[in-house]
């Protein structure tokens, strides 16, 4: 496992993500071993009030960097929209956060609830290796998304396929990519020195001509893993969990929805909109005691104070199925 200072852990947003990075930092300190040290945290302004900038670096400890465009595609899609400062700055993080051996990044509608799939991270990616969640696996009710034409003609979807096309690629290259598993960017790791950043730097480059720039960091990094076949290492859905959700009251933590209801190791919102930016919004799920709970995905805790990870966010509870 890598000491508190060889890696850092790197988020970002703008003024209406704040709070969500506040609480993400708070699930680091919380899940932190004790006695391992705080890891080093880097945030991504993308478009930071300058009170929540000070905070972050005064009383957090951040570091916060602010992405710079060098590329005319890059210029123009902050011009449009300048929080996609951190999908661009993702593939940048080597050059924004010097000094450090491993990066982890999450988004900031993550957390830690086990600090485990920080090591698997780290772990995964200490070879030189992308390490990153596959967003094709076994909670997915459709193995491959398949649109029908004249309910006869199959036609294969993925998050690949779609953007590769909107960016114009190859179709060589489009083919190739298209059967290969959509790597989720919200969460993953990558060693400092790794060929892997600038070759993704590369790629988006191509994609910011045509493509989306809020998609353009997942198919920078499916194309060089699977077209350059640069290392790759696809962690379980533990690592970046956004599936069915599953509740174990005994523990206050999430779990897998599958057998052996293992705890998550990070929560992602990603699908979770209402619920990323009101606090008090909360959701059913079900839970391991045969209930339902109304319950909220958030930490559960504030700030970075040491939150008491056995806390739920449990309101009420019926008898699941009812």
């Amino acid at each position: 496992m890598s000491t508190a200072g060889s890696f850092i852990i790197v988020t970002g947003g703008d003024a209406l993500y704040f709070p969500l990075i506040i609480e993400l930092i708070g699930s680091i300190h919380a899940a932190c071993p004790a006695g391992a040290g705080r890891p080093a945290i880097g945030v991504i302004d993308g478009g930071l009030a300058g009170s929540q900038r000070a905070e972050l670096i005064a009383k957090h400890g951040c570091l916060v960097a602010e992405f710079a465009p060098t590329d005319d595609a890059e210029k123009r899609a902050l011009r449009a929209r300048p929080a996609l400062a951190v999908n661009l700055g993702k593939l940048h993080l080597d050059q924004m956060f010097p000094g450090f051996q491993q990066i982890v990044f999450m988004d900031a509608d993550s957390w830690v609830q086990d600090w485990r799939a920080i090591e698997y991270l780290l772990g995964a990616s200490s070879g030189g290796a992308l390490a990153i969640t596959p967003s094709w696996n076994r909670y997915r009710e459709h193995a491959v998304a398949v649109r029908w034409w004249l309910w006869r003609f199959p036609q294969l979807r993925s998050f690949n396929i779609k953007n590769a096309r909107h960016a114009g690629l190859p179709h060589r290259v489009r083919r190739e990519v298209g059967v290969k598993a959509d790597l989720n960017a919200g969460v993953f790791a990558l060693n400092a020195a790794a060929k892997h950043w600038e070759r993704m730097r590369h790629w988006q480059r191509l994609i910011l001509r045509k493509g989306k720039p809020f998609t353009s960091d997942g198919l920078a990094m499916a194309l060089t893993c699977h077209i350059d076949n640069y290392p790759l290492q696809q962690l379980p859905a533990f690592c970046n969990y956004m599936e069915k959700w599953l509740y174990n009251p005994a523990s206050g933590k999430f779990v897998d929805y599958f057998y052996p209801h293992e705890p998550v190791g990070i929560v992602h919102l990603a699908d979770q909109k209402v619920l990323r930016f009101d606090r008090m919004a909360t959701i059913a799920v079900a839970g391991t005691d045969g209930l339902t709970h109304q319950i909220s995905l958030r930490f559960a805790g504030q700030g970075n104070e040491p939150i008491n990870a056995q806390s739920g966010v449990v309101l009420a509870t019926e008898e699941a199925g009812q």
